[in-house]
């Protein structure tokens, strides 16, 4: 349990089943100031984020941030982030395949989410161990999000110069000669397939679509180029974002955004 801002905000493990020892699942509840339930959750597993009893959502009150998983392979984690103050309420929830992290990076007291999209999850013949999460960087401005990722390229860019450096040339020549349809067991070549498709993606997150694009172009089998860009803007444009609530601008055309 923690104290803040006159809040109680306590996770407890909830009674075991007897008739599965093994199984077990975590209660959380925030109470006000005066003693009232403001929330409560039940679920496989429920932790209190380090950023609680900062304003997570610009709205110059304290917020508390709850993470809770679902358990079973792959997912999922759901955030609630709790206003406490002035009327107590969730301001918004969200869901995630990977973890997400709050934190303010540029040291200016507004709180950045860190997420990696999990639309592309064992997608393009990949299956989940790599699979690629490009990141966002988002704000919570109220109740909406705000996609600034553009504004930290800096990150990305890491990221992508991190991915081009485990590319060996050879492992690329042979797989710009390949159908990148096929299932291929060789780890050198789903790795080298892997990179590339995060070093893409990452540019279309930063909100650089053309170098994306450029580096399909470079990287990819030239007779799967506009296949695997299709599927990358309508799983960019109609997923992840499109749940969050983003704005959807240039590259998303209206095809490729799900009705």
């Amino acid at each position: 349990m923690i104290h803040t801002h006159g809040f109680s905000v306590e996770v407890a493990p909830t009674a075991q089943n007897p008739d599965d020892p093994g199984f077990g699942t975590c209660h959380a509840t925030i109470r006000s100031p005066q003693g009232q339930t403001v929330f409560e959750e039940t679920e496989w597993g429920i932790e209190i984020d380090p950023v609680t009893g900062q304003d997570v959502n610009g709205d110059g009150q304290p917020d508390a941030v709850l993470t809770s998983y679902s358990g079973g392979a792959h997912c999922c984690w759901t955030y609630h982030i709790i206003r406490l103050g002035k009327q107590p309420r969730v301001v918004r929830e969200f869901g995630s395949r990977t973890p997400a992290s709050f934190r303010d990076l540029e040291g200016d007291g507004r709180i950045e989410i860190l997420v990696r999209d999990g639309e592309f999850d064992e997608a393009f013949g990949l299956n989940h161990a790599f699979s690629v999460f490009p990141l966002m960087i988002l704000r919570l401005h109220g109740t909406k999000f705000e996609d600034d990722t553009a504004q930290f390229g800096r990150i990305l860019e890491k990221e992508i110069q991190d991915e081009r450096s485990k590319l060996n040339p050879q492992e690329v020549r042979e797989f710009l000669l390949s159908d990148p349809n096929e299932i291929h067991d060789d780890l050198d070549y789903t790795g080298t397939k892997s990179a590339i498709l995060l070093i893409v993606l990452d540019y279309l997150y930063a909100g650089r679509p053309q170098d994306a694009r450029r580096v399909l172009g470079e990287l990819w089998p030239k007779l799967y180029q506009d296949q695997t860009w299709e599927e990358m803007l309508k799983r960019y444009c109609s997923g992840c974002r499109a749940r969050l609530g983003l704005a959807l601008n240039s590259p998303c055309p209206a095809k490729a955004i799900a009705p």
